[in-house]
């Protein structure tokens, strides 16, 4: 799915779909992220949960894509 990312919306950089689970309960979450290390996307971004893993991937994915994932104060 990473072949559909738009790269990052502050510094042009790469992005990555990041697939996990929470510890607590093994509920699977995504988010996207920069590759950039020193960009505020690179940490900062929103996880998606309360699906699937393919569809909060999928979810990830469109709001990057869509800048919806940008900080308030950007």
């Amino acid at each position: 799915m990473n072949r559909d990312l738009k790269a990052c919306p502050l510094c042009g950089s790469k992005a990555e779909l990041k697939e996990s689970h929470y510890l607590e309960s093994e509920r699977p979450y995504s988010y996207v992220r920069c590759t950039n290390d020193e960009c505020s996307l690179h940490q900062n971004t929103a996880h998606f949960s309360g699906g699937g893993a393919g569809a909060n991937s999928r979810a990830a994915v469109e709001a990057w894509n869509r800048e919806e994932v940008l900080l308030p104060d950007h």
